[in-house]
C-alpha cells in the first residue's frame, strides 16, 4: 500500500510540478535566489495577493511534501535518519527547480527548495514518532 501510494503521489507531483497550475512555457526564465525573498514578499505584502495564492505558496509548498517525507524513511530503510531524508529532498528539489528553470514551465526559487525541504521534515517527524518508534522497537527486541 506504501508502495502504491509513493508512485501515485510521485506522478502526481511530478504533472502538478511541471505541467499543473498553468504551467504553459514562458518567454523568459524567472528566478529568484535570495533566500526569504519570496517568502517574505508574501507574508509583508499579504494584502496584495488573493488568499488562495497565499495559502498555496506557502503552505502548500510545505504541506506538498509532507507525504515524502513520511513515504521515503518507511520504504527505504536506508533513509531512516532525518538528514538523509533532508539530503535527498534537497537534491531532488534542486534538480525539479532546475527543470523548471531550463525548460521555462516555472520558476526556479530557493525558497520553494527551503519550504519543499520543511514540508519533508514535517513527514518525517510524523513518520519518527509513529512508524519509526515501531520499527526501533521491533529491532531492540529482536536484538536482545
Amino acid at each position: 500500500m506504501a508502495w502504491l501510494l509513493f508512485f501515485s503521489y510521485t506522478l502526481l507531483m511530478i504533472y502538478l510540478l511541471f505541467f499543473g497550475f498553468s504551467r504553459g512555457a514562458r518567454t523568459e526564465r524567472l528566478y529568484n535566489l535570495t533566500p526569504f525573498k519570496t517568502i517574505w514578499s508574501y507574508v509583508a505584502d499579504i494584502q496584495y495577493y488573493n488568499l488562495d495564492i497565499w495559502v498555496i505558496n506557502l503552505f502548500g509548498n510545505v504541506a506538498a511534501f509532507v507525504p515524502f517525507g513520511f513515504l521515503i524513511p518507511c520504504l527505504f530503510r536506508s533513509y531512516a535518519k532525518w538528514y538523509k531524508v533532508t539530503n535527498l529532498l534537497f537534491w531532488a528539489l534542486l534538480l525539479v527547480e532546475t527543470i523548471q528553470l531550463i525548460f521555462k514551465v516555472g520558476s526556479f526559487d530557493v525558497d520553494d527548495i527551503m519550504l519543499n525541504v520543511i514540508g519533508g521534515l514535517i513527514g518525517y517527524y510524523m513518520y519518527a514518532l509513529t512508524v519509526g518508534r515501531k520499527r526501533q522497537g521491533l529491532e531492540c527486541r529482536n536484538h536482545s
